[in-house]
């Protein structure tokens, strides 16, 4: 499963996709809930530039999640070299409230010491942890019979992964190549949806562009 990111513009769900059932809607309510035995979360410093949709709470916790999804590898850039967590919340500055909501939500629900108690009786918060025990908690959300946890573990990794993967100095470690010349246009017009058509540019389909061979099936 994929993470739900509906394009910029789409009218949001009246019910999140993570909310749906009552174990859902409660997990992600005790996530936003006080902490166990009021643990707090450890500290990092925010970006230069500053957080524009994570709070400092939230981004603490992709921090140590991106170093536990993305260890250190040999000719991997690090996650802290590429800035994950700074790219996390800037991607989801490109999402609707819903998935931005819910993303909100989940990241409390891992870090909540609550939960981790509940499910793993670890009462601490997960960025407090050591890393066999935050690595433990993932996989623990990963094969949950609690659909919220399996679910959320999909998402937030595809988070980490989109903002690691976006940055070409990952691509030769990976033995990509780049995009081929000519396929990037700077200068395409931007569509966001929102019932507006889609402006004309690389990828458009109109009919009434094709030429008459390619609508009658070309002359013998």
């Amino acid at each position: 499963m994929k993470m739900y990111l509906p394009p910029p513009g789409a009218a949001p769900s009246r019910r999140g996709v993570l909310k749906k059932g009552l174990i859902g809607g409660a997990l992600l309510a005790l996530g936003s809930g006080a902490y166990l035995f009021t643990r707090k979360s450890v500290e990092v410093d925010p970006p230069s530039d500053g957080l524009l949709v994570l709070s400092l709470r939230e981004f603490a916790v992709v921090t140590a999640l991106a170093w536990r999804l993305l260890p250190r590898r040999e000719g991997f850039p690090s996650v802290d070299s590429l800035q994950v967590a700074r790219g996390c919340d800037r991607i989801l500055t490109m999402v609707d409230a819903t998935a931005v909501d819910e993303t909100k939500q989940l990241l409390l629900l891992l870090e909540n010491a609550l939960p981790n108690f509940l499910f793993g009786g670890r009462a601490s918060t997960f960025t407090k942890l050591s890393t066999d025990a935050q690595d433990a908690v993932l996989r623990e959300w990963q094969t949950s019979r609690v659909t919220l946890r399996r679910t959320g573990y999909t998402a937030l990794r595809g988070l980490v992964m989109a903002s690691y993967f976006a940055s070409e100095k990952t691509w030769p470690a990976v033995g990509y190549p780049g995009p081929l010349p000519g396929i990037h246009d700077p200068n395409a017009p931007v569509w966001k949806g929102g019932g507006v058509e889609r402006p004309l540019g690389n990828g458009t389909f109109r009919e009434e562009l094709l030429a008459p061979a390619d609508v009658d099936g070309g002359t013998p």
